[in-house]
């Protein structure tokens, strides 16, 4: 649509004669008996032109930076707009395909713009190893934000190269101070690869600030705290692979989502003190062991996991799990309704025991990753007299990834068929190594293994996917895939 219009324009441009009009066109009898030519209906300016300059100025925002400036070329009229528009900077190939050059680029687009840039996006800023081209590089990066253009920023995606010094090494880029000029107008900002400032000016206040995404950066835990305590309206935060931090303390009266991945080097703690408002706790890929989390306060936290017995510690309210085995089954938790575990195999007893920590829950996803090496854990068998609450009441989907079809996957997925009430869907994502051995016969065999005469649930559906896209934090249910076959996980056809 975007590329739709400014290409409409340019046809309405190019169609003129030498005096700017349209040629006219023969007059045509329309249905209703009336006469109506071309010339009624366009004068002589084309139509997007007689548009309103906001209107045309949000058009032109929305389009790639360099189409954008290419509206110039359109006529007359148009050639003020472009510079006085809300700026969608996208420093990307399609604006120079050559790295280096877009430092200038970039510089000389902020010192022609005259509007207000609504978009910066720059990422893998690559800056050369000579020191006197490297000076005279990170001197207009630093500028950049000093550009009244900036001035009313709403959304920041920066991120760099990896230096390296005179041995070698990898080193991360400095964040330019100047960055947080822009920290009172900010929307949603994401900045990877680089290192904080050891401190941070007071006018870094991020009032208007709703996402905030931390990927491969240092930064001290007195910095990271002071950020996080100057975003007053913040509701998503996403932190990947955190040096510098050892404990992350998150307060906020207006969080709802948090996301981790590989946030610490070493052993390291998430501590949620007072998130009143927070609904999902997203620990795509847990450490490999140390990790600690505690969930002091969060009444309305429905999403959560990955939770895994690699994390050696995690505590929600009075729920208390080590390596995933609950301290006691009397504690619950009655708000979550989305819960994603994983193991290393399908572990129907230590599942059991999570179950009974969670009385409403109402769906259930389980991702198997053999590197995990931990070992099935020993317990009693399921007694249907001392039921598991959700699975009398509650629980309505469950999701098993990575399966193989094997005896214990079998297993694992039917105990569900035999006993959750209310069930409706059981999606089984296959293995990535047996996609190719898919075929109707290995379905009908997995159809017929899985059946059961006596099923807890008379609605329940038996589906195989296949997965197609990653973890995102915008949809409903965390997980998304390819169905292959669908079919009553019951029927006898």
């Amino acid at each position: 649509m975007k590329k739709k219009t400014a290409a409409a324009a340019a046809s309405v441009a190019k169609a003129r004669g030498s005096n700017g009009t349209t040629g006219r066109r023969p007059r045509k009898r329309i249905r209703d008996g009336d006469l109506a030519s071309h010339c009624d209906l366009t004068t002589d300016e084309d139509l997007i032109s007689k548009l309103p300059d906001d209107i045309l100025g949000t058009i032109i925002s929305l389009l790639p930076t360099k189409d954008g400036a290419r509206t110039q070329a359109l006529a007359r009229r148009w050639r003020p707009l472009w510079r006085s528009s809300s700026l969608n900077l996208v420093a990307n190939n399609r604006l120079c395909s050559s790295q280096f050059k877009r430092i200038p680029i970039v510089s000389k687009i902020l010192s022609d713009h005259t509007g207000p840039a609504r978009r910066f996006v720059f990422n893998f800023i690559r800056l050369h190893k000579d020191r006197k081209r490297f000076a005279e590089e990170a001197l207009q990066i630093e500028s950049w934000f000093h550009s009244p253009a900036l001035a009313n920023l709403q959304e920041l995606c920066i991120s760099f190269r990896l230096l390296e010094d005179t041995h070698g090494h990898k080193m991360l880029y400095p964040l330019p101070p100047s960055v947080f000029l822009c920290a009172p107008t900010l929307v949603v900002a994401r900045i990877s690869f680089c290192y904080f400032p050891k401190e941070i000016v007071p006018s870094g206040c991020f009032p208007l600030l709703k996402q905030l995404q931390l990927c491969w950066v240092s930064i001290s835990e007195d910095v990271f705290h002071g950020v996080l305590s100057a975003c007053h309206v913040l509701e998503s935060l996403y932190l990947w692979s955190i040096a510098d931090v050892g404990c992350f303390h998150i307060s906020s009266p207006t969080l709802r989502s948090v996301g981790l991945c590989t946030c610490f080097s070493g052993k390291g703690e998430l501590v949620i003190e007072d998130a009143p408002l927070l609904q999902r706790l997203l620990l795509p890929l847990p450490g490999e062991g140390g990790d600690t989390i505690r969930v002091i306060k969060a009444p309305k936290l429905e999403i959560l996991g990955l939770l895994s017995p690699c994390i050696s510690e995690i505590k929600i309210e009075n729920l208390l799990f080590k390596s995933l085995t609950p301290a006691s089954l009397k504690n619950t938790i009655s708000t979550v309704k989305i819960l994603s575990l994983q193991f290393s195999v399908p572990d129907l007893n230590a599942v059991i025991d999570v179950l009974r920590c969670f009385p409403c829950l109402e769906t259930l996803c389980v991702t198997l990753r053999e590197s995990l090496k931990m070992p099935l854990k020993d317990g009693r068998e399921y007694d249907p007299l001392d039921p598991v609450k959700c699975l009398e009441t509650h629980l309505k989907k469950l999701v098993m990834t990575d399966y193989k079809g094997d005896e214990h996957d079998i297993g694992f997925a039917k105990f569900f068929v035999l006993n959750a009430k209310v069930l409706r869907e059981i999606r089984l994502i296959v293995n990535k190594e047996i996609n190719k051995e898919i075929n109707k016969e290995w379905l009908a065999d997995q159809y017929r293994l899985l059946e059961a005469g006596s099923r807890a649930s008379q609605d329940a559906q038996l589906e195989f996917s296949m997965v197609l896209n990653a973890h995102d934090l915008s949809i409903a249910n965390p997980f998304s895939c390819y169905i292959l076959d669908g079919v009553d996980a019951t029927s006898d056809e």
